[in-house]
């Protein structure tokens, strides 16, 4: 196939991220396939002779200055190169930049970061992990014309709290330097809308640079030198302004100005003295707060009953006292806590759906009353070895997952939920040579990583009960076979001729005590 009449489409492959393409008189890059329309230059081809002149440059973004050529004009430059070097020419430089770990002082800025953006939302591992450290090092570099492109082209937006202070330690964040001459004025003078649009535009301005979500960085630096009337000023007049920003982190920035709203309802949930969440309607969303005691979680006192639905996962919470006072709970999530005990649940009487993934429960002994509940997840809690009988005091409960459990033990009465929802997989109470004897005899797997197979659970646990009640071991089954030549075992049952070999066995060791 060709693109153009004089040059065959000609593929050279980078990694598995990225491809370059000649199709036509362009180079064009792929990555995973999807072409990416950045424009790309060959910018160096230097003669020997001129070699010595680019010693001293760090960049290609340096050499590019030094070549006095713009790229982003669309010419081809000094030394004139056919489409066919020129596709050579990149590849070369494209494979110098992926050996070097997408070191972006190879190529061109307008390529580089870009590209390197790209690879990391297409889900290159390595780009993932360079995009920040390129930017903040780039950027640190303090060459004028990098600073500006990453900084116009919201390429900060990526860093985080401390590399952005490391920033402004060397002075290399010119808006903030900017915004900090300035705004001690402004704030003096806020009623007139004229100064009121100066300082939107600049606070605008600086969260393009660096993000939304670091304006309360932002502030804090401007209010350092600030008087106290300058700064409640501001942080109103930011609140005001920017509390409905889908990216402005509201909760840190009253947490952090938190003596400047005391006058104001805020509709807050508050622990340990800050703001963790807001009131919205029957949802309780607090997630991954750092909360340790639900006790100390404070609501308006007439707000308690009105939650039907709480999202507690992702802290480090071991004591459940105080979630009484949510009564009319209906859905409670409590994944990925430190919880061991949930007597403390007991008389939720609205309760349907209760999810404890992932905490430390090995127990449950006590009967806790939750007439309503459905659902019970205890997925997760790897010491928790037998199925509670609490669970049969549950008048409602449909679905109850032991996944990634270590189950060892179960009632007649309870083994209703082990069969349920397949946690049967989870069943722990065997050994290295139960399963090897399965193997041996049936040519089948026991199990698939850590999850059994349903056929080898029945075999073992008939297994345990013959052991049990016949008295013997995986020694006694191999000397049999070994001198019989027969199966111990058929179908899951002991055959006769095993049966009586026992009943000899025990009849000689009679005789031999008498």
């Amino acid at each position: 196939m060709y693109a153009n009449s004089h040059y065959p489409v000609k593929e050279f492959k980078i990694n598995d991220f990225i491809v370059l393409r000649q199709e036509g008189d362009r180079t064009n890059i792929y990555v995973k396939n999807r072409i990416f329309t950045q424009c790309m230059y060959l910018l160096l081809n230097i003669p020997v002779d001129k070699v010595k002149k680019y010693d001293d440059i760090d960049s290609i973004d340096e050499a590019a200055e030094i070549l006095d050529r713009s790229m982003e004009g669309g010419g081809r430059g000094v030394f004139h190169l056919d489409p066919e070097e020129e596709f050579m020419g990149h590849c070369s430089n494209m494979q110098a930049w992926a050996e070097n770990d997408y070191d972006t002082r190879i190529l061109h800025r307008n390529l580089a970061f870009p590209l390197l953006k790209k690879l990391s939302d297409a889900g290159d591992p390595l780009a993932k992990n360079r995009i920040k450290e390129e930017i903040a090092l780039r950027y640190a570099s303090g060459h004028e014309t990098v600073m500006t492109f990453l900084a116009d082209n919201g390429y900060l937006k990526y860093l985080s709290r401390d590399e952005l202070e490391y920033l402004l330690d060397d002075n290399k964040l010119p808006i903030i330097s900017t915004l900090a001459r300035i705004s001690n004025d402004i704030t003096m003078v806020l009623e007139t809308d004229s100064v009121n649009d100066r300082l939107m535009r600049l606070i605008r301005e600086a969260s393009r640079n660096i993000g939304y979500h670091n304006i309360p960085f932002i502030i804090s630096h401007l209010n350092k030198d600030f008087s106290d009337k300058s700064q409640e000023v501001l942080v109103k007049f930011i609140y005001s302004n920017f509390r409905k920003h889908k990216d402005f982190p509201l909760m840190e920035f009253l947490n952090n100005y938190i003596e400047f709203f005391k006058e104001l309802d805020l509709n807050s949930i508050m622990y340990d003295e800050k703001i963790i969440g807001f009131l919205g309607g029957t949802i309780l969303n607090l997630r991954d707060k750092g909360v340790k005691n639900v006790e100390a979680i404070n609501l308006p006192e007439d707000e308690y009953l009105k939650i039907e639905e709480i999202d507690l996962s992702n802290n480090l919470i071991n004591d459940l006292n105080g979630i009484q006072k949510f009564r009319n709970v209906q859905r409670l999530k409590l994944n990925n806590n430190k919880i061991y005990n949930i007597n403390a649940l007991n008389n939720l009487k609205l309760l349907q759906d209760l999810s404890l993934r992932n905490n430390i429960i090995s127990k449950i002994e006590n009967k806790i009353l939750l007439p309503k509940l459905e659902s019970l997840d205890l997925s997760g809690n790897l010491e928790l070895a037998e199925i509670p009988e609490w669970l049969n005091c549950l008048p409602a409960l449909k679905s109850v997952n032991f996944m990634n459990c270590s189950i060892k033990k179960f009632s007649e009465s309870t083994s209703t939920y082990f069969w349920m929802k397949q946690n049967y997989r989870f069943y722990s109470n065997f050994t290295l040579e139960d399963i090897e004897y399965y193997e041996s005899q049936y040519n089948k797997k026991s199990k698939s990583g850590n999850q059994c197979y349903k056929h080898f659970v029945i075999w073992i646990l008939k297994m345990k009960e013959h052991m049990k009640y016949h008295k013997f071991t995986y020694e006694d089954l191999h000397k049999f076979e070994a001198v019989s030549k027969k199966k111990g075992i058929w179908s899951g049952r002991l055959t006769n001729d095993f049966l009586k070999w026992l009943d000899n066995k025990k009849q000689i060791k009679i005789t031999d005590f008498l």
